[in-house]
């Protein structure tokens, strides 16, 4: 099958590389009928790397969905962080629920996909060292994540594998990280979310595999659990990377459908 549609993409709005026009353009000729934009919401503590203002957000892109009228369906999410929650959700059509930062007892923030060195401080200053103290704040925040909010998505699940690469904080076949990511996907999976595959990482070289893993993937599958394919694309050149790819481990792990988003709502498509 060929995917028509992905709802987690990033424009200059936020911290993206390309305007919303150029990312509307490059959907069209991927074949793409639908398209949401999903800046990350308002952090006034990491101005660079979210929206300056929600009404601002908002506006730009309804403009440009009433401009596409007829050849896109554009849709306006937003990636919601924890710490950062949108101020009028009525006006949004999903959010994505996710989670990029720990903070401590201070107010500092720590930005989990970050640079190594900023995630290296966050365990030395938060956890005393402890990397596995240091992934369960954090799996424990995404399943809070979900639990309050109730995002449509749940936006890469296991991001704080990022900067984990060759187990170098945690090993993550060890029976307590696992059970950590376990336990918050339990809890994300019953409010009735859909997971997203997410790409982004491997296309920016930060892992070798999608986000979430496939131990996690599996447990997805045998919970019934639905999941989308995203790009989590900062600019046109990620918009469709690695998504036949990731239909294939979809299907190898063995879901029977994708959710997929057309007019406003997700649609399960046969696998």
């Amino acid at each position: 099958m060929l995917l028509t549609s992905s709802t987690h993409n990033h424009t200059t709005l936020c911290d993206g590389k390309n305007t919303p026009e150029e990312m509307a353009r490059a959907a069209l000729a991927a074949g793409f009928t639908d398209f949401g934009f999903s800046g990350h919401s308002r952090a006034p503590f990491d101005p660079d790397y979210s929206i300056c203002s929600e009404a601002e957000y908002i506006r730009s892109l309804r403009a440009l969905q009433r401009a596409y009228n007829g050849r896109l369906h554009i849709a306006v999410g937003m990636e919601q962080d924890y710490y950062a929650p949108v101020q009028d959700r009525a006006a949004l059509d999903y959010i994505i629920g996710s989670v990029h930062y720990l903070r401590d007892d201070a107010g500092s923030y720590f930005a989990v996909d970050g640079d190594a060195g900023t995630l290296d401080v966050c365990v030395q200053t938060m956890f005393g060292g402890n990397a596995l103290a240091m992934v369960r704040a954090y799996y424990a925040l995404v399943a809070e994540n979900a639990r309050r909010f109730r995002p449509e998505v749940i936006g890469h699940f296991d991001l704080v594998k990022k900067n984990n690469r060759g187990n170098r904080l945690f090993c993550e076949d060890d029976p307590a990280y696992r059970t950590a990511a376990l336990q918050a996907l339990q809890v994300c999976a019953d409010t009735g979310a859909v997971f997203e595959l997410n790409t982004g990482g491997m296309f920016r070289g930060c892992c070798e595999e999608p986000y979430p893993a496939r131990f996690l993937l599996k447990a997805l599958c045998a919970r019934g659990a639905r999941v989308t394919v995203n790009g989590d694309a900062h600019c046109t050149s990620a918009l469709t990377y690695w998504f036949n790819e990731a239909l294939a481990l979809l299907r190898e792990i063995g879901f029977a459908s994708v959710a997929v988003w057309e007019n406003g709502v997700f649609v399960d498509k046969p696998l």
